[in-house]
């Protein structure tokens, strides 16, 4: 588990942080699929920055560069070439 306030704010970071809500919006589902996605499949996101309270938090640069690396709907890991 992460511990509170893990991280430094990464450059360009700031003191905003991101909860499920935030999270959702940038990436387009509703934020209890980021709930799920937390507390089931933890590898879909990125490593939390912070823990507010318990939660998780993100700074809004580690999110954003989550999201642009992020495999588009449909991907299916299990066709690619596993030699690649």
């Amino acid at each position: 588990m992460t511990k509170e306030s893990s991280r430094p704010p990464k450059k360009g970071g700031g003191a905003e942080v991101w909860g499920y809500a935030e999270v959702a919006a940038e990436i387009g589902v509703a934020p209890g699929t980021v709930r799920y996605y937390w507390s089931k499949k933890r590898h879909l996101l990125p490593d939390p920055d912070v823990m507010v309270s318990g939660k998780p938090g993100w700074y809004p640069e580690t999110v954003k560069d989550w999201k642009s690396k992020r495999p588009g709907q449909g991907f299916r890991s299990d066709l690619q070439d596993q030699d690649s």
